[in-house]
């Protein structure tokens, strides 16, 4: 199988057309390894609307209080960092955000990939909506806790009307007729999902990933998070997967994806990429290290982000580039 040329960070050189790695997230080991340079950004920074109720959610909804000239500011500050991409989380649903479309098309604009995490069935219908995302640079991570099974997918997001998953279903169909998954010679696409793997849906794994490898779609696997709402004493903890669970799921997407001729390490976040995110930005202007340690080191109407980078390290120095090795610092290993 053809490889890229690339040789990306935790993946080495990539087999091209299987999604093996998102736009954006496709980031060249030495600059990875580079502590002067911020690869990739959490940004909370939008809505705290949503009309989704989940319960592994790791956002509190905190209000979005910055300014979207201090956001654009923000934006400008991280490029001159040696961006790859900002992942948009939203404190919400990042497509709510009144001031979407001016934030995603600025940051393509100066040469940052978005990449936008999103419930997908309120605006991702329309496809001209689709069609500007498109034009927008941005790659999509619609939200798939199961591609297979409806009344799970509905459950998972609070969905007593059943329509979700169909919805979803028909955004997925609508992105691909969009050529968000067509194959690009640098192994990467422009289409994923962000399974969060409980012990109801581990199961559907195997199925999942050669769903995606077959298609061009990216997929990461991620555990429950020790933060947000997973992390409260009245989360179901009978939704963990065993370690057993974990460790056999582990075995089979090495087995998987060696058919495909890809051939990488697992690691305990994602499973199929290691962590390669460094700082994340709220709604309000604060920031943390990462979703899985929401300790407050600064703001960003009091720091640059330059400066809150450096205190992310001194603070945390496990975060450290030049030694991290991709596992979640915050989950246990496996």
């Amino acid at each position: 199988m053809e490889k890229s040329k690339e040789s990306y960070a935790w993946l080495g050189r990539i087999p091209i057309g299987i999604g093996a790695v998102i736009k954006g997230w496709d980031i060249i080991g030495q600059d990875f390894r580079n502590p002067n340079i911020l690869p990739v950004v959490d940004f909370r920074a939008m809505t705290e609307k949503c009309p989704r109720d989940c319960p592994q959610c790791f956002t509190d909804k905190n209000k979005k209080t910055l300014s979207l000239g201090e956001i654009k500011r923000v934006i400008c500050e991280i490029k001159e960092l040696g961006a790859r991409a900002i992942d948009f989380l939203g404190e919400g649903e990042p497509t709510l955000d009144i001031d979407f479309w001016e934030i995603i098309e600025f940051t393509n604009s100066i040469g940052i990939i978005p990449i936008v995490f999103t419930e997908s069935a309120t605006k991702l219908r329309n496809p001209d909506f689709v069609k500007r995302l498109k034009n927008s640079g941005a790659s999509i991570i619609p939200k798939c806790d199961s591609l297979f099974n409806s009344e799970y997918q509905n459950w998972v997001v609070g969905d007593k009307t059943n329509t979700y998953f169909y919805q979803r279903n028909e955004v997925i169909d609508i992105l691909i007729k969009n050529g968000f998954n067509d194959v690009s010679s640098d192994g990467s696409t422009r289409l994923g999902f962000d399974m969060v793997i409980s012990s109801q849906n581990i199961y559907e794994v195997p199925k999942t990933l050669r769903f995606c490898r077959e298609n061009n779609i990216w997929i990461i696997f991620s555990f429950y998070l020790p933060s947000g709402r997973s992390a409260k004493d009245d989360f179901n903890k009978n939704l963990y997967p065993t370690l057993e669970q974990k460790q056999e799921m582990q075995k089979l997407i090495l087995e998987i994806d060696k058919e495909f001729g890809f051939d990488h390490p697992v690691w305990n976040n994602f499973a199929t990429i290691g962590c390669v995110e460094r700082l994340q930005i709220y709604g309000d202007g604060r920031v943390s290290p990462c979703p899985g340690n929401e300790t407050i080191i600064g703001a960003v109407q009091h720091y640059s982000i330059r400066e809150l980078h450096q205190m992310i390290l001194d603070q945390f120095p496990s975060h450290d580039p030049t030694c991290f090795d991709g596992h979640c610092l915050y989950r246990p290993r496996i």
